[in-house]
């Protein structure tokens, strides 16, 4: 899949449950202060702020493959990017050479990555031994509630842009990508949200961006109310991967 370029202003204005989820990477990472850190899937920098404020003597890595989420961090950092590496890149390709840290966390993006056993030699390729890696992702089961009504509402029947594996899969692509203490969590995470306008921006924000750069704009505007409607609740059926690991 080509690289998503994402609408980061109507992204950073939605409640996103990424918030905490990008709250907790950061805590289990157990930071000294003066480390460097790899953010692989930064967006417009919300965590890479907050990593910031946990390394008073430290540096981040922010690394992302969508120009305007890129231009929104430096916008959100503004003097605080003397202490930031900017690095426009695509994960599913060999990292650039700048990629490297102490740790590397990532929040909400590897879904978007085909071949996790790849994308995993790629962040150990980063680290260096006994470095801290820290990741969450959609897993298995992901929005699946969220899939059917987007069937229902006439959606495309193109192939899913996201890989969604299992627990499994993935301590089994971490080992084999050379990671040890390899601990990796299953947790059911519901997003509730308002109906109306709310709910539909962040189907076409966070959802469906992917599938509507393909259709015309209305079209695109008209499946995203068909979906909302079709949603019995106004909730998201997160289920995410949570990811703690050592480099070997």
């Amino acid at each position: 899949m080509d690289l998503l370029e994402w609408d980061a202003g109507t992204y950073d204005s939605l409640p996103l449950p990424h918030e905490r989820w990008g709250a907790g990477v950061i805590d289990r990472l157990g930071l000294r202060g003066d480390e460097t850190v790899v953010d692989l899937g930064c967006g417009t920098g919300r965590d890479t702020e907050r990593l910031l404020d946990r390394l008073p003597g430290g540096r981040v890595v922010a690394v992302d493959g969508s120009v305007q989420m890129l231009d929104r961090l430096r916008e959100r950092l503004g003097p605080r990017l003397d202490r930031v590496e900017v690095v426009h890149a695509d994960l599913a390709q060999p990292f650039p050479d700048v990629v490297r840290g102490n740790a590397a966390m990532s929040v909400a993006t590897f879904h978007w990555v085909p071949d996790h056993a790849a994308l995993f030699r790629r962040v150990a390729g980063a680290l260096p031994r006994n470095g801290r890696f820290e990741a969450e992702f959609g897993g298995e089961g992901n929005i699946a509630g969220f899939l059917q009504a987007v069937e229902r509402a006439g959606g495309p029947e193109d192939e899913s842009p996201w890989d969604f594996a299992s627990r499994d899969q993935t301590i089994e692509a971490l080992l084999g990508a050379g990671f040890q203490d390899v601990h990796v969590r299953v947790v059911e995470d519901p997003a509730v949200l308002e109906r109306g306008p709310q709910l539909e921006a962040f189907i076409a924000t966070v959802l469906l961006g992917a599938t509507l750069r393909a259709m015309p704009p209305e079209d695109g505007r008209e499946l995203v109310r068909r979906t909302a409607a079709e949603l019995p609740e106004p909730v998201i059926d997160y289920v995410r991967m949570q990811v703690s690991a050592t480099r070997g």
